[in-house]
């Protein structure tokens, strides 16, 4: 994890703390946190009571903010060791501060719904954005030509997209946009 997604994992996390009035005061969660406003937040905070219980207490905002890594990965990973992927994965959850409020903001946002249950079409969304970032489309339409027969390059699968933008960075000594 770089500075910036670093500066944007806690930026974040507050942001969803606030949203959801989720405040301790002398170890005692405030009496309107918002706990069941959606699947996600019971899935939260049904972790979150797992990892309490396991040292007998009632939950802290450790146990909460680990209860959303393990709601997003299956397991708890340090935020510091996510990959980027994972990292995209729990912004489903708090947002990411563009297009996506996040799951713990807004449970019924489509796109937020749709990508946590298909995490492959976010992925081609973000595969699709690159390869438009890297290069005119004139190139990238003559590379998929050549290459997978068809000039209509956005609709082909997530593994020839990576394939794709690894040509075109492999080629950027040739091309510089």
């Amino acid at each position: 994890m770089n500075a910036a997604q670093n500066s944007l994992y806690w930026r974040r996390w507050a942001f969803v703390c606030r949203h959801n009035q989720w405040k301790w005061a002398k170890g005692r969660l405030s009496d309107e946190a918002v706990k069941d406003a959606g699947a996600h937040h019971q899935g939260v905070w049904n972790l979150a009571n797992q990892i309490a219980d396991q040292a007998c207490r009632a939950p802290i905002a450790e146990d909460v903010r680990h209860a959303c890594h393990i709601l997003a990965f299956g397991r708890d990973v340090s935020h510091t060791d996510f990959t980027n992927s994972q990292f995209s994965r729990l912004l489903l959850l708090w947002g990411d501060e563009k297009r996506l409020p996040g799951l713990l903001v807004n449970p019924l946002h489509v796109r937020s719904l749709t990508y946590w249950d298909h995490p492959e079409m976010q992925q081609k969304e973000s595969l699709i954005f690159s390869i438009k970032a890297a290069a005119p489309d004139a190139y990238i339409e003559q590379i998929t030509q050549d290459v997978w027969g068809t000039a209509y390059w956005e609709d082909l699968d997530p593994s020839a997209l990576l394939g794709l933008l690894r040509k075109i960075k492999g080629n950027r000594p040739l091309f510089q946009r």
